[in-house]
């Protein structure tokens, strides 16, 4: 827990926060008196000579021991009264128990980048004014002619001015300003200047103004937007709702009965790549002042959204963010509704650095804190979040409450799902990438005028070993997975490639036939997107196609960009990765493809069935959005698998009823609890001495508890950016059948602190509570 005081404090010393080294450290400054400092303010202080932002975590009446007989630097001013207030603070020592991190690393990893720098500008401090002194101290020295212009100057201006004004617009030098202040004659104070169209900035009035009127729910809709109304305080609700159903106007609508009610909204998505679409429909709607917030924005921007989200509270004014994961940390007062769309994706969750948060269970538990609802919505509901919507015992209710959006919006029919064999494709002499069903589909697609998008899931290339006669996957022979190819480079070669289980470590050898039908079509399994393009446009030379994946979309402003074009016809084909199933509405879309489906159902992780299934339904729903019908084609040389079963059928509940009882059975999540603990180093030897004494080192603690400790053994991608990686994975039961509540039933392990001091030198750790991939 941060270390408190009464406010105001008196006259004394404070222990300031500052971002040095990989947590920060605190250090002592003097506490002015006069400036009325207090646990939670923002300082600006001077280390090195350097002039720096903290935060005050501690005041002391009496000076510290260890620094009896040395000078201690005073606080040179206050930058922000109560940054960090009580509520705030609790759900930051949540997260650290939660995440089994160091409190201020979890500080540090919620605050903006340069909130706590060196740099003035960076940490959105404001801009420089200069004012009269009402008894200046240089008084008995007459001021020079220039000096007495400046001071008559600024008398006119109602006795201040912006430095960039005085300097510009009126003509005064820095110099003659230095020596002025030097003087005593002018005084130096830093003010906030809020963006334009922000609360109480320039060109908007405070607050949120709505601009288009709400669209008439459905009775379904209408239903939801009652229960969220009715809702106690904290309570949290999965809206499911099938693709192109109509949640995002529920959000819209259950957001504007809270900013009406005088309380803030989070509107979270999991992608960059969807908040340009979610943000025009939330301005449009509610008007500029909408607060954004992810890290495609600058550093800067970042600071000015975050400050923007205090003042409003300190005004007591609800305010609307949109944001990524990171926002679910954004500084709101009196919060009223938080909002995770797409719940189930994975890019909620922070892999690296540390703290390891899901920004699902960290909105949970700030709900519970702020007693703000939470609505998780979602076509396709993680595991996780439909077993708490479960009774955990029979008479009890609920930790989550289902509401259901059971149809389109103007009951428009899903798409049928097509399948393509693509086994038979290879008996009848086709062995090109691009199904023979496929080509014909996009060769009519310009005469219709009609678009389609083309996912091609990257992920699974080179992945696994797949027959391409009978469709047979090489599987380990201890676990229910699929063994994947390993490269390793030689010198002057190609390399050599074998066979590795992530689950068990067994290894085998790279054969070149089917061990099932004896065919030589055996190969390792996989396409990119550069590949697709080069094939559709050798092979269909009028199509025009774009690419959307991580390395045509960069900059800020890179998917909003290249979705603008796509809708406005300027190609027909739009060919990415699984970016392209996350929240798209494009209406003139009528046909959705996947190719390598096997890619994604054959990954070696334990989550692979669900997360193939949510990407392939997600990816269904972008067609047929508008008047014309869609239809989804699906490419996969394994059409009996369950999860292609499932696609077509369209029965998600029925696919989630079979895997939760298959996970009941085997104790795996959620109705068991995971950690890894991953090791990098310079060296391999060291790296993998390192963790054979950690695993030492906590396993008397696991056993104690009844958790199972698995390696140490390699990472599954050994070598990153030249350090060594090895992995230890600790699983046990989980406090409830739902999962344990953040933070509660913690992991059996020593502090992280304690962890690291058990580690040499060069060797770093990441805990990752609850990874989503193994």
């Amino acid at each position: 827990m941060l270390p408190s005081s009464p406010r105001p404090a008196a006259p004394g010393w404070l222990e300031v926060w500052l971002e040095a080294g990989r947590e920060g450290r605190t250090f002592t400054y003097a506490n002015p008196g006069h400036l009325g400092i207090g646990v939670g303010d923002l300082v600006r202080v001077r280390l090195q000579g350097r002039p720096h932002t903290g935060l005050v975590v501690a005041t002391s009446a009496e000076r510290p021991a260890a620094l009896e007989g040395k000078g201690i630097l005073p606080v040179d001013e206050v930058l922000q009264s109560a940054a960090i207030d009580p509520l705030w603070q609790a759900l930051l020592e949540g997260v650290a128990g939660q995440c089994h991190a160091g409190l201020f690393r979890t500080l540090k990893s919620a605050l903006p980048p340069g909130w706590l720098g060196q740099s003035r500008r960076a940490a959105g401090l404001g801009r420089l004014q200069w004012q009269l002194r009402p008894d200046p101290a240089g008084s008995e020295v007459p001021p020079s002619a220039r000096q007495q212009a400046l001071l008559d100057h600024l008398a006119r201006h109602g006795g201040q001015r912006l430095l960039r004004d005085l300097v510009a617009a009126d003509g005064f030098g820095r110099s003659l300003i230095a020596t002025m202040e030097r003087r005593g004659l002018l005084l130096r104070e830093s003010i906030r200047t809020p963006a334009p169209g922000g609360p109480g900035g320039p060109g908007g009035e405070p607050g949120c103004l709505r601009q288009e009127p709400p669209r008439p729910p459905n009775p379904a809709q209408a239903a939801a937007i009652r229960a969220i109304a009715a809702a106690p305080a904290g309570q949290s609700l999965l809206l499911w709702g099938v693709t192109g159903s109509g949640k995002t106007e529920v959000y819209l609508q259950a957001a504007a009965q809270e900013l009406e009610a005088g309380r803030s909204v989070l509107i979270l998505a999991p992608e960059i790549g969807l908040i340009p679409q979610l943000l025009d429909r939330c301005r449009r709607r509610f008007g500029q002042d909408v607060i954004e917030y992810h890290s495609g924005m600058g550093d800067g921007e970042r600071v000015v959204a975050w400050r923007r989200c205090l003042d409003a509270g300190l005004r007591r004014q609800p305010c609307l963010a949109v944001g990524t994961r990171s926002a679910v940390f954004l500084p709101l007062g009196q919060l009223g509704l938080i909002v995770l769309d797409e719940e189930h994706d994975g890019s909620y969750k922070q892999e690296s650095p540390m703290p390891c948060y899901h920004a699902r269970e960290v909105a949970r538990l700030r709900a519970r804190l702020t007693g703000a609802r939470l609505l998780l919505g979602s076509a396709t509901p993680s595991l996780e979040s439909w077993c708490r919507c479960q009774p955990a015992r029979r008479g009890e209710p609920a930790d989550t409450l289902l509401l259901a959006l059971p149809e389109r919006i103007g009951q428009r029919p899903l798409p049928p799902v097509r399948l393509v064999d693509m086994r038979q494709e290879l008996v009848d002499g086709h062995r090109r990438l691009i199904s023979r069903p496929l080509m014909a589909r996009l060769e009519g697609l310009r005469e219709k005028g009609e678009q389609a998008v083309v996912l091609v899931p990257r992920r699974g290339y080179r992945a696994f070993l797949s027959c391409r006669s009978c469709g047979e996957v090489v599987l380990c022979p201890h676990c229910d997975v699929a063994l994947t190819v390993h490269h390793a480079p030689r010198a002057g070669g190609d390399g050599r490639e074998w066979l590795r289980c992530h689950w068990c470590d067994h290894r085998q050898e790279l054969g070149d036939r089917c061990g099932h039908c004896g065919s030589s079509a055996f190969k390792p399994f996989g396409a990119g997107t550069q590949r697709v393009m080069e094939q559709l446009a050798a092979e269909l030379e009028d199509l025009r196609l774009l690419r959307f994946d991580r390395d045509s979309t960069r900059g800020r402003d890179g998917h909003r960009r290249l979705l603008e074009r796509f809708a406005a016809g300027e190609a027909d084909v739009l060919v990415g990765t699984q970016m392209l199933a996350k929240g798209m509405d494009l209406p003139r879309v009528t046909l959705a493809a996947v190719l390598a489906a096997d890619g994604l159902l054959h990954r070696p992780d334990l989550r692979a069935s669900e997360q193939c299934l949510q990407l392939l339904l997600q990816l269904a729903g972008r067609a047929g959005r508008g008047e014309r019908p869609g239809e989804v084609l699906v490419q996969t040389y394994s059409p009996e698998h369950p999860v292609i079963r499932h696609l077509v059928d369209g029965r998600y509940e029925a696919f989630l009823a079979e895997e939760l009882e298959l996970r009941r059975q085997s104790g795996m999540v959620p109705f068991g609890r995971a950690c890894l603990l991953r090791l990098a180093g310079l060296t391999a030897s060291g790296t993998a001495t390192a963790a054979a004494a950690l695993a030492e080192r906590i396993r008397p603690g696991l056993e104690a508890a009844g958790w199972m400790l698995i390696g140490p053994a390699p990472a599954p991608v050994a070598r990153v950016a030249g350090r060594s990686r090895w992995q230890l994975l600790l699983h046990g039961a989980a406090a409830t059948p739902a999962g344990s509540e953040p933070g509660a039933g913690g992991l059996p392990l020593p502090a992280e602190s304690e962890l690291r001091r058990a580690l040499p030198p060069g060797v770093s750790l990441t805990i990752d509570p609850d990874p989503l991939e193994l």
